[in-house]
């Protein structure tokens, strides 16, 4: 990694602290945009000396910016299967059908499918037992859980977030 590289990198944290500073604090007073301004690169500077050659290269400012629409969609789909396993739940007939299904990925490297398989497990009433190459073996609480994975949603937000192109 080149110095012009590594220092155009702790720019764009020390600016995404400083925005994330701004947001917490609620306040455009000078001292506090001082003091917000001074912290975020001294954060951006001690962290790039510790971490600076275990960053991950695919984590871009386009996926910095697409992370909270990412995020907000993965919570939308926690919702959606909270309320789901909950109506499984206060169900007096119990619909469960456990099961542990193969589900094989198109996303292409380790951070994508670690964050998908998290993702799964994330969402109640699915979770990533194992993953192992372009494999998931993924336990369902359902039937329908099943099918809800075989719709790719999950897949297709994390390829989206890192800009992935579905081969075929």
């Amino acid at each position: 990694m080149t110095k012009g590289y590594i220092f155009r990198r702790k720019v764009l944290l020390a600016s995404f602290l400083f925005v994330f500073w701004i947001i917490l604090t609620a306040t455009l007073a000078a001292y506090e945009l001082i003091l917000g301004a001074i912290c975020s690169a001294l954060v951006a500077t001690i962290s790039f000396s510790v971490l600076a050659y275990t960053l991950d290269p695919r984590i871009t400012p386009a996926v910095i910016l697409r992370f909270p629409f990412f995020s907000l969609a993965l919570a939308v789909e926690i919702i959606k299967a909270n309320i789901d396993v909950a109506l499984i739940i206060i169900n007096p007939k119990l619909p469960i059908d456990p099961r542990i299904i193969e589900y094989r990925t198109y996303l292409p490297d380790d951070l994508p499918k670690v964050i998908f398989a998290d993702s799964i497990t994330l969402t109640p009433g699915t979770v990533t037992v194992e993953l192992e190459e372009e494999k998931l073996f993924v336990h369902c609480l359902a039937a329908h859980h099943e099918d809800g994975l075989r719709e790719g949603t999950l897949e297709r937000l994390v390829a989206w977030l890192f800009g992935v192109k579905k081969n075929g």
